[in-house]
């Protein structure tokens, strides 16, 4: 059967073949336009207010909503999430076409098709790497390894579509689509099919995604930043259907999905998320095997991770922006309810956050700075510190107190289901997450609402 193609700008499926090169996503804007300039005045005013806040309200405000999400989480995993079992052992095991994109991935793609290559599975297996326009020597030494199937295109045009190459070349019934610098275990596939065969509506499971062994503080912290989010928080929002991504490392698909909504979307910059948010629309199931572990390389500078959380948070909005039908539509039900609203919320709440304090903190400079202005509190006058009030003062602390408890309780879990014991080289990493990195993600969120809404060109 004929892989439909997917017309990111149209929402509609064709048989077309997809535009060459990468260009920017786009939304259909008029369809959405009372929408978008109702949320750009809800923002502005939300602005507004906050700059007339104290430091202890606003922390006050974002401690509750912290709080709210956090509370939720908890009732979900107490409420059975914790106890999520896998699926029976199957008799008769689906066909498994393994597709792995590569460009320029010399360093990589040889440990990535190795482990692929090692993976036990009783049901057929096949393997096909798409090279994508390499220019490193790479596609000239895949050839020589047997056992795989080698697609080579002259021209670079993505991993999407690369993948969406490798999809129409696929034979299996179930499309395993694997990044060129990620190592599954060797029995991933036996757990993670075994969803596919229980629930015929199951249109994709996601895999445990883990990290390479860390060399530096950066990948430390998102060695445990992965643990709590693929671990604790997938299975959680897993319980009651809300995945929005399927994690571009490696996640399975089942063929007839993308036979029937098309492949994934090649203009767009998370097309992991997109296709995620399709397949709700359309009600497919996602699940989550925490058996099934992958590991997978992480940036290892603070640049390097800023530009791809900046790659993901931008592509998240965009998205968000496109399904923003579902928001709070109760046919979509946990999920249109809770699980878009709360994602879209804590990262803008995030940005806000910061973008109060850079503009207090700007304000108060140029006070500083105006002599003709010094009639004026100066510390007043920035926000930064109002008449002392210790209600909001003490009801600050205590709010963040127990943010801070319930989350230590999310990463003692994290570490539970990840199959790990904490250690002293734990510490710091966590010291980090805790009181330094939702500063960086805050302020990678507001850049990528500054890059998206001013339509600065993507970068990969």
């Amino acid at each position: 059967m004929e892989l439909k193609h997917y017309d990111s700008q149209t929402g509609l499926l064709d048989g077309s073949v997809a535009p060459s090169g990468f260009e920017r996503s786009k939304i259909n804007i008029p369809a959405r336009r009372n929408i978008i300039i109702a949320g750009m005045m809800l923002l502005a005013i939300a602005i507004f207010i906050s700059l007339l806040l104290s430091y202890q309200t606003i922390f006050m405000a974002y401690s509750i909503f912290t709080i709210f999400v956090f509370m939720c989480y908890l009732v979900l995993w107490v409420d059975g999430a914790w106890e999520d079992k896998e699926p029976a052992s199957i008799k008769e095991y689906p066909s498994v076409s393994l597709i792995i994109p590569s460009f320029n991935s010399a360093h990589t793609i040889f440990k990535c098709v190795e482990a692929c290559q090692k993976l036990q599975y009783p049901g057929k297996l096949d393997i096909t790497v798409v090279d994508d326009g390499s220019t490193d020597g790479s596609c000239e030494k895949l050839h020589s390894i047997k056992g795989i199937r080698v697609i080579h295109k002259e021209k670079n045009e993505g991993k999407a579509a690369a993948m969406n190459t490798g999809i129409l070349a696929s034979k299996g019934e179930i499309v395993g689509c694997v990044d060129s610098d990620t190592y599954p275990k060797e029995d991933a596939l036996l757990h993670a099919v075994k969803y596919f065969e229980a629930d015929k509506k199951v249109g994709s499971v996601v895999l445990f995604i883990n990290t390479t062994p860390p060399k530096t503080f950066i990948q430390a912290v998102q060695e445990i930043e992965y643990w709590i989010s693929f671990g604790f928080f997938f299975k959680t929002v897993a319980a009651i259907d809300g995945l929005y991504v399927t994690p571009g490392p490696m996640a399975l698909y089942r063929k007839r999905m993308f036979e029937e909504l098309g492949g994934f979307d090649e203009k767009n910059l998370t097309e992991d998320m997109e296709i995620a948010l399709r397949m709700q629309r359309h009600g497919w199931k996602i699940k989550a095997c925490h058996t099934s572990v992958v590991f997978t390389e992480v940036p290892a500078t603070l640049k390097s991770l800023y530009r791809q959380r900046l790659r993901w948070f931008r592509g998240g909005i965009m998205n968000m922006l496109k399904y923003i039908d579902m928001f709070l539509n109760p046919m979509h039900g946990n999920f249109g309810l809770f699980i878009l609203p709360v994602t879209l919320g804590s990262g803008f709440f995030a940005a806000l956050f910061i973008l109060w304090t850079l503009l207090n903190y700007a304000r108060a400079g140029i006070n500083y700075a105006a002599p003709w202005l010094s009639h004026f509190s100066v510390l007043a006058a920035s926000g930064i510190s109002v008449p002392f009030d210790p209600f909001l003062l003490d009801s600050a602390m205590i709010f963040g107190l127990i943010s801070l408890v319930i989350w230590g309780y999310f990463v003692h879990k994290s570490f539970s289901i990840s199959g790990q014991k904490p250690q002293a080289r734990h510490i710091l990493p966590l010291i980090g997450i805790v009181y330094l990195y939702p500063l960086f993600i805050g302020f990678t969120y507001l850049s990528a609402y500054v890059h998206e809404f001013s339509g600065k060109r993507y970068k990969w």
